[in-house]
């Protein structure tokens, strides 16, 4: 049930961050801290239990959302969401007491799709007659 949280509340972290630089051309500062903001104010006054969890994971993923656009298009920041969501979920907890483990978790899962779509592409590529 947490991990299916932490993707939802992600992706959709991710997805409005990008969406406020990229279409509402926000600063990006701005476009992550406004969102937080308002996704905290929300989980308050909703009553959830592991709010914690779900304020790192949507503060983390307004991180994958700053990617700039000619690296990371929308459905690829959505996958690196999602694999953000992954390794906050399984690896952030054994980085406590290390500073910047939201940072280079989106660091990763922004590389992890930059990469792989890039050795796709090279792949097909280099396939072709």
């Amino acid at each position: 049930m947490t991990l299916f949280g932490v993707m939802a509340v992600a992706s959709l972290s991710a997805q409005v961050t990008y969406y406020l630089i990229h279409t509402k051309h926000w600063p990006t500062v701005r476009a992550s801290a406004l969102p937080t903001l308002i996704f905290v104010v929300i989980l308050q006054h909703s009553g959830i239990n592991w709010d914690g969890a779900l304020q790192a994971a949507f503060f983390g993923a307004t991180f994958v959302g700053m990617t700039d656009r000619s690296r990371l298009g929308w459905r690829r920041v959505l996958i690196a969401s999602l694999i953000f969501s992954l390794v906050f979920t399984f690896l952030i907890p054994y980085a406590k007491g290390i500073g910047g483990g939201l940072g280079a978790a989106a660091f990763a899962s922004c590389s992890v799709v930059y990469f792989l779509t890039n050795a796709v592409k090279k792949m097909v590529k280099f396939a072709r007659p």
